[in-house]
């Protein structure tokens, strides 16, 4: 197995036969801290920012959806319930003073023996 030393000579004379001198300028050779100023790289990393921004929103969405179900849910259940409590009670009073009314209007039109 090539030891690390090794390994940069190695590195060292493909750059030499390359153009770039060791420990010198790299020349046409880019290094990592170099900044490449391509149109297709950009055009690509803008296309990566928006479509991650897209599955960030989507599930920031959804959770938010069920979130915010959830705690309606929870404050309008009890409401809702009070509501057709009342409007049953509500209901159950006007039936019973429709028989009662209905009873009392058949016995007047009954005919009186």
């Amino acid at each position: 197995m090539a030891s690390d030393k090794d390994v940069l000579d190695k590195a060292d004379a493909l750059l030499r036969r390359h153009g770039a001198a060791a420990g010198g300028e790299t020349g046409a050779f880019p290094i990592l801290t170099d900044l490449i100023d391509d149109p297709a790289a950009k055009a690509a990393t803008e296309e990566l920012a928006r479509e991650v921004f897209t599955r960030v929103m989507a599930e920031v969405e959804g959770r938010l959806a069920a979130d915010l179900e959830n705690r309606l849910a929870q404050h309008l259940v009890p409401q809702v319930h009070a509501a057709v409590a009342s409007a049953l009670g509500d209901l159950r009073q006007e039936l019973a003073n429709a028989i009662g009314d209905a009873v009392a209007e058949a016995l007047k039109q009954r005919p009186v023996k």
